[in-house]
């Protein structure tokens, strides 16, 4: 049996060699991060909803725009190693690219607050610290799309421009889902999505649908 691509898995938010504290202060930030916005929440908010003293933050973050930007560095790294081991084992182009379609809308699905996380940064100053990031999502979309061109699978065209058409895609469409604004089910959405994508890549052979 296939393992259900929706289920719901806890995240902990806790990296190799941090402590639980440091967990429950991540995941503390990230409920309220995404429910009330960075500046719009308090670390004396984050500690009650950690259950620690609010002094006990300053002992595993300098500030509050600390804790938020590894936060994000973290949320980011989470990401990308996700779509990352979705081609891990694959060789063709275009089958990277409907693994990555799915990868990205399945982990929007089972981590909504993570991928709210990393929306609502990107639209911040924090998004600043996005140059620290080796490789980005972008970067994963962008390698594959011009292995693809370079092996006459997608047509010539800017690789940078074709990501962020396909990305740009796929935040909208997800947008409008949590919306209501699309009541399609999940799985005929991202094969909708798939086709489009591989319009825009000039390829459009239905052997690659999901």
């Amino acid at each position: 049996m296939k393992p259900n691509p929706y289920k719901n898995q806890l995240t902990t938010l806790k990296r190799k060699g941090s402590s639980d504290t440091e967990a429950r202060i991540r995941n503390a930030a990230l409920n309220l991060f995404t429910k009330k916005g960075i500046k719009g929440t308090t670390t004396r908010e984050i500690a009650t909803k950690a259950g620690i003293a609010e002094g006990t933050i300053y002992k595993h973050f300098k500030s509050k725009e600390e804790l938020a930007v590894k936060l994000f560095l973290h949320c980011m790294d989470a990401f990308t190693t996700e779509l990352l081991e979705s081609i891990r084992e694959l060789t063709d182009p275009r089958d990277k690219i409907a693994a990555l379609i799915k990868s990205f809308f399945y982990f929007a699905k089972r981590e909504p607050k993570i991928y709210s996380y990393i929306m609502v940064v990107h639209h911040t100053e924090l998004g600043k610290v996005l140059k620290q990031i080796e490789p980005k999502p972008k970067d994963v979309f962008t390698q594959v799309i011009r292995e693809g061109i370079q092996k006459g699978y997608f047509r010539k065209m800017d690789e940078n421009l074709a990501a962020a058409l396909v990305i740009g895609m796929m935040t909208r469409v997800i947008l409008f889902y949590e919306r209501g604004l699309i009541t399609t089910s999940y799985t005929e959405l991202i094969s909708e999505v798939v086709e489009a994508a591989f319009r825009v890549l000039n390829e459009t052979k239905s052997e690659y649908n999901i």
